[in-house]
């Protein structure tokens, strides 16, 4: 016999029953910008958490995720979470400009003020390119989730093809590939939804 927990009556469960999030391009909104500091690595990024925009063919997807969520230390998913590194090194550099460049390319006059803090992005509009990755949940089952894959002009999400799947080995496969690679398993590329922090791969302009 187990021993009932005193605050079991009153957690709500939760419904994971989701429209999953179609992969290729959004249009989004920037709902935060923050300087994060690693605790691990000690390394600066630029903490971006966006939504979809209202103009999106999924308008404030994640918003309606968030607002659903019933757990007192709820956060905004990181399937919407971009880190975009403030390094010095040229790779790094590149991605940061990638990043300023699609959001000043998404929004009509707008230049980005180096002498103005980083909040100064919330609530301007980016495009967004979601593609499917593989992870482990908390059995060791591998499953799959839809994340930002990088940022892209607002006015040409329309265009972007479906990004190819990335595998827990770091390699990138068609859908094609990938559902043949899965066939003979009860693995399928469309599970959706699990949450786990990743550093920016590569920013578009």
């Amino acid at each position: 016999m187990i021993a009932k927990p005193n605050n079991f009556d009153k957690i709500e469960v939760r419904d994971y029953d989701y429209e999953p999030l179609e992969v290729g391009g959004h249009k989004c909104i920037i709902k935060k910008a923050e300087e994060y500091t690693s605790e691990i690595s000690g390394k600066t990024s630029l903490k971006i958490e966006i939504d979809t925009d209202s103009t999106d063919k999924q308008p404030h997807y994640y918003q309606k995720r968030f607002d659903e969520d019933t757990r007192q230390d709820k956060k905004w998913s990181n399937s919407a979470t971009k880190y975009v590194p403030l390094g010095q090194e040229e790779n790094q550099v590149r991605m940061l400009k990638g990043f300023i460049t699609a959001v000043e390319n998404s929004n009509n006059g707008y230049r980005y003020d180096w002498n103005r803090e980083v909040n100064q992005l919330v609530g301007k509009k980016i495009g967004a390119s979601f593609g499917l990755e593989e992870y482990l949940d908390n059995e060791g089952a591998k499953k799959t989730n839809v994340k930002i894959r990088d940022f892209r002009s607002y006015d040409k999400v329309d265009n972007i093809k479906a990004p190819k799947i990335k595998t827990l080995s770091g390699d990138y496969m068609s859908m094609e590939d990938y559902n043949d690679m899965n066939s003979q398993t009860s693995n399928n590329a469309y599970e959706q939804f699990g949450d786990i922090v990743e550093v920016v791969d590569n920013i578009l302009d």
